[in-house]
C-alpha cells in the first residue's frame, strides 16, 4: 500500500525512533548483562541460519508478554526483567513491521542469555546430588559396591567427585542450542514448521537426553577411574554427547516434522531477513513500549538495591557487622564468618559455590545435611592448605529451606525478605555450633 508523503515520513520516523531506542537498550545490555562465553558465540553464529521470517504475514502473539514484562521492568528495573521485556518488545515490533519470525529464534535468545545461566545454576546442585545417588544405585544393582555421599561417589576405596563439569550442566545449553539448530535444519529441508508447544516438547526431550547422557558419562568415569584433567575425561564427554544427545536429536527432529506437521502452502515465504521500509502496524503500542523500556533503562538498579532495604536492622550478637558494596551483609568473629545475601524471588541465586570459587576456593565435598530437623547444604572449601567448612540455606526468620521453589514462592507472596545464609568455620564442630546458634536466634 502506497502511503501519502506526510504519513510515510511519520511512519519512517516512528520506525527509526523505535529501532534507535531498542538498539541503545540492546547495546547497553550487551555490555553490562551478557556473559560472552562459547554458548553465546555459538548461538550468535547460528542465529542467521535459524532466524527465518514469513514476509507479509504479521502477528500480535507477543503483545501480552511484551506488555506484562514491560510493566514488570518498570516496577523492578533490573537487567533481567529489562532483557526479557526488550526481547518480547522487539519480536512484537518485528512481527508488525516485517513478518512472522520462526519460534525457534525466541528460544535461541533465551538460551544464550544470562537468564538461562541463572536458571541452570539454580537447578544444578540438586541434579548433581541426584546423579551421584543414581550412579551409586545402578552400580550396586549391577553388583559393584558403591556409595554416594552428596556429590562424592565411593568405589573400592576411591572417591570420585561429581563437580559441575562432570554433571555436564555446561553441556546443557550447548545441547539445547544444537536441538534448535536441528529443528531449524529439518524445517528448511522439509519446508515445515513446528509450533511453540512442539518446540518446547523437543527441548524438554533434549533436557532428559542430557540427563541420561551425564548419567552414562559419570558411570564410565567412575568405573574406569578417569580423573578430571585426563584427556579421556573430555573424550568420554564428547562421545556420550554424540551418542545420547546429538544423534537422537537429529533423528527425532526429522521424525517429528514428518509425522506431526503439515507442509506450508507457500514454501517461498520463508526467506532470510531483508530489511525494507513500509508501514508499522499499531504504532501507538510500539511507541509506548519503547518509551517505557528506555525509562526502565535509565532507572536500572541492582537486585541488592531493591531487596536490601532492611540491612541496617539485621543484627547478630557477638559478631562484627559490615555491609559490602555488593549488598551482602558480612558478620565476623574469631570463630566464624557469616554472610547474609538478600535474595528477591525474581533474582538469581549466588550460592557459595559461585562466590567462593571466584575467590580461588574449590568445593571438595558437597552434600545435604539435617541439623536440628532442618535441611541445609554443606561442603568443604579448599585452597592450598586452607580448609573451610561451609553451610548455606535460605532463611527469612520464619522459614528455613534449601528448596528453590519453596522460598521463591513464599517470597513472591509478599512475605519477609529471604536471605541466603552462608556460615563458615575452621572445623566441622565449630560449623555445627554456629548453625545451632543461628537457628535458635531465627532473626533475619
Amino acid at each position: 500500500m502506497q502511503l501519502p508523503d506526510t504519513q510515510a515520513s511519520s511512519s519512517r520516523l516512528l520506525i527509526n525512533g523505535c529501532c534507535l531506542i531498542y538498539l541503545i537498550i540492546g547495546i547497553k545490555l550487551l555490555a553490562i548483562y551478557f556473559l560472552w562465553n562459547a554458548d553465546v558465540l555459538l548461538g550468535l553464529a547460528l542465529a542467521p541460519y535459524i532466524c527465518r521470517v514469513k514476509t507479509g504475514e504479521f502477528s500480535m502473539r507477543y503483545l501480552l508478554p511484551a506488555l506484562l514484562f514491560t510493566i514488570t521492568a518498570l516496577i523492578f528495573p533490573v537487567k533481567t526483567t529489562l532483557f526479557v521485556a526488550l526481547m518480547f518488545a522487539v519480536l512484537l515490533f518485528f512481527e508488525n513491521f516485517k513478518g512472522k519470525v520462526s519460534t525457534v529464534l525466541f528460544f535461541l535468545l533465551l538460551l544464550i542469555s544470562p537468564l538461562f545461566l541463572y536458571i541452570s545454576n539454580a537447578i544444578s546442585f540438586p541434579i548433581r546430588i541426584w546423579l551421584s545417588e543414581m550412579v551409586a544405585q545402578i552400580l550396586n544393582i549391577c553388583g559393584v559396591q558403591a556409595h554416594a555421599s552428596g556429590n562424592i561417589i565411593e568405589l573400592n576405596g576411591a572417591e570420585f567427585s561429581v563437580d559441575q563439569a562432570c554433571a555436564g550442566l555446561h553441556m546443557l545449553s550447548m545441547s539445547l542450542i544444537i536441538c534448535l539448530f536441528a529443528i531449524a535444519h529439518s524445517q528448511r529441508q522439509t519446508v515445515k514448521q513446528l509450533s511453540f508447544i512442539q518446540v518446547t516438547l523437543l527441548l524438554c526431550i533434549t533436557f532428559v537426553l542430557n540427563i541420561v547422557c551425564n548419567l552414562c558419562r559419570i558411570m564410565l568415569l567412575v568405573l574406569f577411574k578417569i580423573p578430571a584433567g585426563n584427556v579421556f575425561h573430555d573424550i568420554a564427554g564428547v562421545i556420550c554427547l554424540l551418542v545420547y544427545v546429538i544423534f537422537p536429536l537429529l533423528w527425532l527432529s526429522q521424525v517429528y516434522l514428518k509425522n506431526s506437521v503439515k507442509a506450508e502452502k507457500n514454501p517461498q515465504q520463508y526467506q532470510l531477513i531483508r530489511l525494507e521500509s513500509y508501514e508499522l502496524r499499531y504504532p501507538v503500542i510500539h511507541v509506548a513500549l519503547a518509551i517505557t523500556l528506555i525509562i526502565s533503562l535509565f532507572s536500572l538498579k541492582t537486585m541488592d538495591e531493591l531487596a536490601n532495604k532492611n540491612a541496617e536492622a539485621v543484627v547478630l550478637k557477638g559478631y562484627h557487622k559490615q555491609i559490602l558494596e555488593s549488598g551482602v551483609i558480612k558478620f565476623e568473629n574469631a570463630h566464624a564468618l557469616v554472610y547474609l545475601k538478600p535474595t528477591p524471588f525474581y533474582g538469581p541465586e549466588h550460592n557459595p559455590m559461585i562466590c567462593w570459587q571466584g575467590s580461588g576456593y574449590n568445593f571438595a565435598s558437597i552434600k545435604t545435611a539435617v541439623v536440628n530437623g532442618r535441611e541445609i547444604y554443606s561442603g568443604v572449601l579448599t585452597k592450598g592448605r586452607d580448609k573451610i567448612y561451609s553451610a548455606w540455606w535460605f532463611d527469612n526468620g520464619k522459614m528455613q529451606t534449601v528448596s528453590q521453589f519453596k522460598w521463591r514462592w513464599e517470597a513472591a507472596k509478599g512475605g519477609k525478605v529471604f536471605y541466603l545464609v552462608n556460615v563458615n568455620a575452621v572445623s566441622e564442630a565449630g560449623l555445627k555450633e554456629v548453625i545451632d546458634s543461628l537457628q535458635r536466634a531465627g532473626r533475619f
